[in-house]
């Protein structure tokens, strides 16, 4: 049986239970335990990638990354260039130690509002849904460089209706739309394995 591993943030919480039952009888699917965060929290477990016996890969990271320090702030949790720096490097690691195919995950859209009516201090950390977009983009040219395939969730999420897939905390999805995720996953990973 093929060995897929399932590596990201709770958005991959939300969906890896509906993705699992998708592949069940065609993938041994793993996952590390918990919210796997920012890229740099990716950077300190490498082990995710290169030690875990894995055809294919499925990975991201970003919404962690973009968060902003601040409702005032302009500054993201980790600097875009960073972000991209840290992509780049984790993905050259993984390649020089596996064959496995490796597919990302775009970042999945934020209802800005919903996500920022939970917050009501200036110092609590903040969304705006157009940095997601520009992380997405910059993660474009690594993701080519390093020939990695591209499960576009954004765009899915957009198609499918944000306002109703998205639950009222503006960042996580409702129990239907983590179902239809982890299909469209699980589709992907299919088609690749």
């Amino acid at each position: 049986m093929k060995k897929v591993s399932l590596i990201g943030d709770s958005i991959r919480l939300g969906y890896q239970d509906a993705a699992k039952a998708e592949l069940d009888g065609l993938a041994e699917v793993w996952s590390p335990e918990g919210n796997c965060m920012h890229s740099i929290h990716h950077l300190f477990n490498l082990k995710w990638y290169i030690e875990q016996p894995a055809d294919l890969i499925h990975f991201n990271f970003g919404l962690w990354d973009c968060r902003r320090l601040g409702r005032l702030s302009s500054e993201t949790a980790i600097p875009i260039d960073l972000y991209v720096r840290n992509l780049d490097f984790l993905i050259s690691q993984i390649r020089e130690e596996t064959d496995a195919t490796l597919v990302w995950a775009t970042i999945t859209p934020v209802l800005q509002d919903r996500y920022n009516a939970r917050f009501s201090k200036l110092s609590d950390p903040c969304r705006n849904s157009g940095d997601n977009i520009i992380y997405n983009q910059a993660a474009a040219p690594i993701l080519q460089k390093h020939e990695v395939l591209i499960n576009d969730l954004y765009t899915f999420v957009i198609e499918q209706g944000v306002e109703e897939m998205v639950c009222k905390d503006g960042i996580h999805y409702t129990a239907e739309a983590s179902q239809l995720l982890g299909r469209k996953v699980a589709e992907e990973i299919k088609h690749h394995l």
